[in-house]
């Protein structure tokens, strides 16, 4: 996926194609490559050249590590992310009133909340797994925006296309105003007709937002962030790279906070054991590059996993590393006889280089419900 994204927003990971700035050309050992250190950044910025064109499917932001720390950060995303709900409802009384749509109003709401993804995505992301309410359809939108945002910044792609891919990830369930309630909520299985009725309801989200006037590429993810890479999706069985992009990153988001959402027909999963599913779907349901990109910027224990290492003590994972996925950095919280200790952080890739016999790993996660806990005092 070409994007246009200005030469004083490259970040070591991208993959430049070429200049987008008229008649000024990028020198060969410049352009079709990955930016590997600061230094081809200040090369392409001593060019003068105000634009690039950089292939986000190409790009991989695996060295770009948070400005800030988690603790610095996790209260303003806190404060972002409600501010963000407080958006969502907006949006939702305003479809409920027969309102007319105000996207410029919309990003405004929601751009804190990226300059947090910015900062450090650890604190947004661990708010989708600990900040839940009992208005699913609201906080489940507005959590597959935050995570939507977090795989498109890890892609590679510029600020402007996460803005726009987060607004479709809040839109993505509208057409849900126009279905029973009741029907949403049931328990056990569909009947054809009624699994038809949920169905459509990527067609009328779509529908109505054309009505709205909202940019083909948003009205597009919306009608398509159901379908799957092998054709098996809904409502038009699209399948492969006819799918449209923003709906291949959000139809991932989607099912991983679907899946870690506790629902009245269901428990929630753990997010290690979400992370599982969808592997297990890897070209059946998702795009195999996108899910991978997912997977690497997520972890395979998610920031607000709880966690059992391999000592017998158990805590919480704050932080990702995407070159070592099974190695998160965990925050101790519990000895092996389950009693409070005094938090002591450990960085289990770190750990891991220094080849000790006895380096730790993690050896089970454990949802929070098993010993009801509140993760979010240990985070926060």
């Amino acid at each position: 996926m070409l994007e246009k994204i200005k030469t004083t927003n490259l970040q070591e990971g991208m993959y430049v194609v070429c200049s987008a700035s008229g008649f000024i050309s990028l020198p060969p050992e410049l352009s079709n490559k990955t930016i590997s250190s600061k230094t081809d950044i200040s090369s392409i910025l001593s060019l003068n050249i105000g634009e690039v064109l950089i292939d986000s499917e190409k790009s991989s932001i695996q060295e770009s590590f948070p400005q800030v720390t988690y603790s610095e950060e996790i209260l303003f995303a806190r404060e972002a992310y409600n501010n963000a709900l407080h958006c969502m409802q907006k949006i939702y009384k305003t479809i409920e009133a027969q309102g007319e749509l105000q996207l410029t109003e919309y990003k405004k709401d929601i751009s804190p909340l990226i300059d947090s993804i910015d900062r450090n995505n650890s604190a947004a992301a661990s708010l989708t797994v600990l900040a839940r309410t009992d208005r699913y359809l609201l906080t489940h939108s507005l959590n597959t925006a935050i995570l939507s945002a977090i795989l498109g910044r890890y892609m590679g792609l510029s600020r402007e296309v996460i803005e726009e891919i987060s607004i479709a990830a809040m839109l993505m369930n509208v057409g849900q105003l126009w279905i029973s309630p009741n029907l949403l909520q049931k328990k056990g299985k569909l009947s054809k007709e009624e699994f038809h009725e949920i169905a459509m309801h990527p067609r009328k989200g779509s529908k109505y937002l054309l009505s709205q006037h909202i940019p083909d590429s948003i009205v597009k993810s919306v009608q398509s962030h159901h379908e799957k890479y092998d054709g098996s999706g809904y409502p038009e069985g699209l399948s492969g790279n006819d799918i449209p992009k923003f709906s291949r990153i959000i139809s991932i988001c989607d099912s991983y906070d679907a899946m870690t959402s506790e629902r009245p027909y269901r428990e929630a999963l753990t997010p290690n054991a979400a992370i599982k599913h969808l592997y297990a779907m890897a070209n059946s349901a998702f795009h195999p590059r996108y899910l991978e990109s997912f997977i690497k910027c997520v972890g395979i224990y998610p920031v607000g996993c709880f966690v059992k290492l391999s000592d017998g003590r158990y805590g919480v994972v704050t932080n990702n590393t995407p070159k070592a996925p099974l190695l998160p950095q965990v925050k101790i919280v519990f000895n092996s006889r389950f009693r409070a200790i005094h938090p002591e952080f450990i960085d289990l890739s770190k750990q891991a280089e220094q080849a000790h016999k006895d380096n730790l790993e993690i050896v089970e996660c454990i949802h929070p419900k098993t010993f009801k806990l509140e993760l979010n005092r240990f985070l926060w």
